[in-house]
């Protein structure tokens, strides 16, 4: 019995340590023009990697990232806050402003062109806008009063 109350705690610290180490914290940065990418007054990035290949019984899952909108810079630490398993992902990306996204969705889902592979935390994602097809910003429309 003393035996099995130091082996239960060891074999847990090992299996949970396990799932820590096969998540890497990716971090990177968008551009356009060869500069970093800041949105405009009141926009915002909302910036996803999906799984290229999701595991077995996934059907859909991604993970959303955070966007410094000074630098054009982003993280994705993950659904825990431990980063993301390595592989393959697209990335999607939407530019908000008053709930719509002024890419009108042509970098969601598979119309994204942005893919890249995570292998280690050293590796930097670069998105550079200039290679995707964006339409123009939808101007909106004055009502006359």
């Amino acid at each position: 019995m003393r035996c099995l109350r130091v082996l239960l705690p060891c074999l847990l610290i090992c299996v949970v340590g396990a799932g820590c180490g096969s998540h890497i914290k990716t971090k990177g940065r968008v551009v356009k023009g060869g500069e970093p990418f800041k949105p405009g007054e009141g926009e915002g990035v909302r910036i996803f990697f999906v799984p290229l290949d999701p595991p077995e019984g996934n059907t859909y899952d991604s993970y959303a990232g955070e966007f410094n909108n000074e630098n054009g810079t982003f993280q994705i630490k993950g659904k825990d806050g431990n980063g993301l398993p390595p592989g393959k992902y697209r990335i999607t990306m939407q530019l908000m402003k008053d709930k719509e996204d002024l890419f009108s969705g042509a970098l969601m889902g598979p119309r994204s062109p942005f893919t890249c592979e995570i292998k280690s935390s050293s590796d930097e994602v670069v998105v550079d806008l200039d290679q995707a097809r964006i339409p123009p910003p939808k101007v909106k429309q004055e009502k006359a009063g």
